[in-house]
Formats: C-alpha cells, structure tokens, sequence
C-alpha cells in the first residue's frame, strides 16, 4: 500500500488541505505568478562600410557609362587586359598575364588558366573580342573607344590567347586596352547591341560583385575568386549616393559613413578644413580626415561640336581671353603628365577682341552635384560676359553651347587628356591633327614628345577645350580608414579595391 494511502494518515491530510484553502481565502491569496518568457531582441544589422558621393547611377554597362558615378561602378566591377598605374602612368597587365607586340601590326594578350565572371562562367579570349567589338559597335561619343582607332581585326586562336590586328603601329594601343570602354563583359549576358538596363545586375570578373544596384545605392561583395593584381580588401560595402553637399557635410559630421567621395561644395570644404585645421589631431570632432591627393581635379571649359556658334574663331578666342586672368593651368594635359607642354596663357590683362555684330547669346552647362561647379560656373559666366555683346545663361546640362567638366581622362597620359581634344577636330586641323596624332602614336623619345607638344599648341590656337585649374581631389575619411596600394583606375576614377578599415 502506497504511504499517502495509509488509513491513519488520510483522515489528517483532508485536514490540512481544508485549513490551507480557509487560510487562503482569509488572506485573498492569488497563484504565484509565472515569469514570463522573453523573447530576444534582434541585434541590429550592422552598417556596411559607406562610401558617399553625389550624382546619381544611370548605367553599370561600361560600353556607354561616362559619368563619374557610372564609372566608379564599372572600374571596380570589370576588368580590363591592361591597367595604367594612376601614380606612374605605368601600364601593366590586368586581366592578361602578358600583353606584348609580336609584329610592328600585331598586339597578342595571354589569359591565365582559370579566369572567371561572377556568375560563375568561365571567361575566355570569345568574351575579349566580344566586349571590344560591342564597345567599337556602340561608338558612345565621349568614351575612350577612341583609343581604339587603330584597331583593324581581332583574332582568337584558342580560349587563353586574343590577338590584335593593327592598321597601323599604334604604340599606344596597350593603353586603350586598360580604357573603360575596353572593360570584359560576359558574352552570354550581354546583349550585342543594346545597353544593360540598370535593373539587371551586371556581370563582371573584377574585385567586386553587385548584389543590389539602384541609381541611388549599390551594395558589393568582394568577388573572391577574382585573379589580377586589385583583389578588395573590404568583405562587403556599399556606395551611397547622396542628393548634395548638405548631405555630404551632415555624413561627415554624424559620421554615418567611412568614405566621402567628391560631394563638397567650396563652402563646405572649406568649414570641414577649418574644423579639421583647428583640430590637435588633425580631425573633425566625428574622427574625419582629408587625404591628401595632389592635383587629381582638372576643370575644364568644352565647346560643344553641336553647338553653330563653335564655328566663331573670334568668339572662341574672345571666351579663351576672357578666362586667361583665372586660369591656374596651361595645357589641357595636366602637369605631373609626361610630355606636359605649356600652351595657353595665364594671368595678366589680355585685350579682349571685338565680336562686333548683334548680341550673342551662349549656354553654359555644368553639372549640379559636382563639387564646387555651381560657383566656377558662375565665375566663367561672370568672366565671359565682359566680352562685347555676349550674354551667359547657366544650364544644369551638357547640351549647351559649353559645357564645364572636371571628368578626368580615360587613361592618365598624354594621349589620353589629349583624347577630347581630338576627338572633334575643327575642320580647318583635322588633317593637321591626325598627321600629328599618329606621329605621336608611332614614334618615341623627341620625336613624339616634338608631336605631343605641336598638338598641345594647336589646342591653344583653336580654344575648343579650354584648361581652367588643377586642384587637389576631396576625400575624407573616417578613423581608421586608408587607402592601400593604387585605389584608382587608368583614369584616376576611384576603385573601391583599395579602400579598408584596417
């Protein structure tokens, strides 16, 4: 018999149990409470590390993009056969393990073994004559397909050699190859003849891969089986893209970013470098920094081939004249650049001619997320107004008469700034141009630098692409954040590769 069953002991329990339910009914008692089950809260996702900058993202196909945001977008996402090193203007192989000339006419490139895009497929010597031939085919005026000129046939006799047929020795085609327009896309999704929408993901081989693209944000992930010499550093990030400098300024200051890429108005600069000035540790209060980078932004002043009134060799000499006393820079290749030749005057002042004739009036475009355009522009406006009977509307577009522009060259050499130039030759220099341009391109030593020279001057006599200044480029940084080895492309444009946060 089980113990609480025993018959002495039944009759004292039902005891208990009545006076513990009177005691309980005496005292209002309630059941203990149960302790509720928590449920955890989520830790928050961490924020990516940010890059910022300004001007919307149109395009993620490198055969048409040529706006500043477009192009990061494109260095950091393809490769090319070849790089310009920015610093030295050294080329060197990127995608290729070797680029050489075998003949005077004929340009061969070596692919490594196992090279592949981000989705998985292998990329081959089909994808290189296929990426150039579209770019060549899709002609966007303002790229560097260019570059290309020489280019006669391209040949593939098997999946780990490209060979380049010339028409003529260009000694400069290894550069070309390392343009943006020459940048390896994946032939099996890319159509032949029509732009990447910027919906479709795009599908390159470089140190990066796109998981989300918007024309405001696009969020990557280093692509970890990329073969070259820019693997990335960071596991992930993304670039923001911010409506304006008030946005910039605020990113800076709340530190909700770990890179401000360009962005800045003068104004803004300014009171960031004053913060950062009166700082003993040469910061703003949120740890932000600038890094020096020393003559990166050109400005220049571009007529524009549609525009009728470019025809006027006294009006573009009056606009050139007008500018001379705020100009900094004297060539339309940078100094620093080899074969640098001084060219157009500055300072002083010039006598400005007489346009005679009925009122004349110009545009002006510039572009309203680019640092500091809106008061250069404003100045030019101011400066070429002084010409007789010349009035200056201001435009945010590049369809007008002139147009402002700090986008750098395509490749960070002479031939490369010199490209715009060249690339809409007045009718009277045309064959002057193309004389000189291929001597440039065919020789070496004096003699190319004799020709490299000779065009700059020409560039002075016809004032379609007018030098303004050369300053330095603007970006900050947060704490801990540097840049390592060469973070921009063959253009100076900015890769996201060589960004880390220690």
């Amino acid at each position: 018999m089980r113990a609480d069953h025993h018959p002495s002991r039944a009759p004292r329990r039902r005891l208990a149990l009545l006076l513990a339910g009177s005691l309980c009914v005496l005292a209002a008692c309630t059941p203990p409470a149960v302790e509720p089950t928590l449920t955890p809260t989520p830790s928050p996702t961490p924020r990516p590390f940010t890059v910022i900058t300004t001007g919307q993202m149109t395009t993620a196909d490198p055969a048409v993009a040529t706006a500043d945001t477009d192009s990061i977008l494109v260095t950091s996402i393809y490769q090319r056969l070849m790089v310009v090193l920015p610093e030295s203007g050294e080329l060197k192989p990127d995608a290729a393990t070797d680029c050489l000339f075998t003949s005077t006419l004929t340009y061969e490139c070596t692919l490594p073994e196992e090279l592949f895009f981000h989705n998985g497929d292998v990329l081959d010597a089909t994808d290189v004559k296929f990426s150039i031939q579209r770019a060549l085919r899709m002609d966007t005026p303002g790229s560097s397909v260019g570059l290309l000129s020489a280019l006669k046939r391209i040949d593939v006799p098997d999946a780990h050699t490209v060979r380049f047929q010339l028409s003529w020795p260009d000694n400069q085609f290894g550069y070309a190859l390392a343009g943006q327009a020459a940048s390896i896309v994946d032939a099996g999704t890319f159509d032949p003849d029509t732009a990447l929408p910027l919906e479709t993901l795009p599908v390159g081989s470089g140190p990066y891969q796109v998981d989300a693209l918007d024309p405001d944000a696009a969020t990557f992930t280093r692509f970890e089986k990329y073969v070259g010499p820019k693997k990335g550093l960071l596991a992930a990030l993304k670039l923001q893209i911010v409506p304006d400098s008030v946005a910039a300024e605020e990113a800076i200051d709340k530190a909700t970013a770990e890179v401000v890429w360009r962005s800045l108005d003068n104004a803004a600069l300014q009171r960031v470098t004053d913060k950062i000035a009166g700082s003993p540790d040469r910061t703003t209060e949120s740890g932000f920094s600038r890094l020096p980078l020393p003559g990166l932004r050109v400005a220049q002043l571009v007529w524009n081939p549609a525009s009728p009134l470019r025809k006027d060799a006294k009006l573009r000499e009056g606009v050139a004249k007008a500018l001379q006393g705020d100009r900094t820079l004297d060539s339309i290749v940078p100094v620093g650049v080899e074969d640098h030749a001084a060219s157009f005057d500055l300072g002083g002042r010039p006598r400005l001619p007489k346009l005679g004739g009925g009122r004349t009036n110009l545009t002006l475009g510039y572009s309203r997320t680019a640092p500091g355009h809106a008061d250069l522009a404003s100045l030019l406006r101011d400066r070429i107004e002084e010409l007789d009977g010349v009035s200056v509307r201001l435009v945010t577009t590049r369809d007008a008469d002139l147009y402002l522009t700090d986008r750098p060259a395509w490749v960070n050499n002479a031939t490369g700034w010199l490209q715009r130039y060249l690339a809409d030759p007045l009718p009277g220099s045309r064959s002057k141009l193309e004389m000189l341009g291929q001597r440039a391109r065919t020789t070496s030593g004096t003699a190319r630098t004799a020709a490299l020279t000779e065009i700059q001057q020409q560039a002075a006599a016809d004032n379609t692409v007018l030098p303004i200044s050369q300053s330095d480029g603007i970006m900050f940084v947060a704490k801990g954040v540097t840049m390592v080895g060469e973070p921009f492309g063959s253009g100076q444009v900015l890769g996201l590769w060589g960004l880390t946060n220690g």
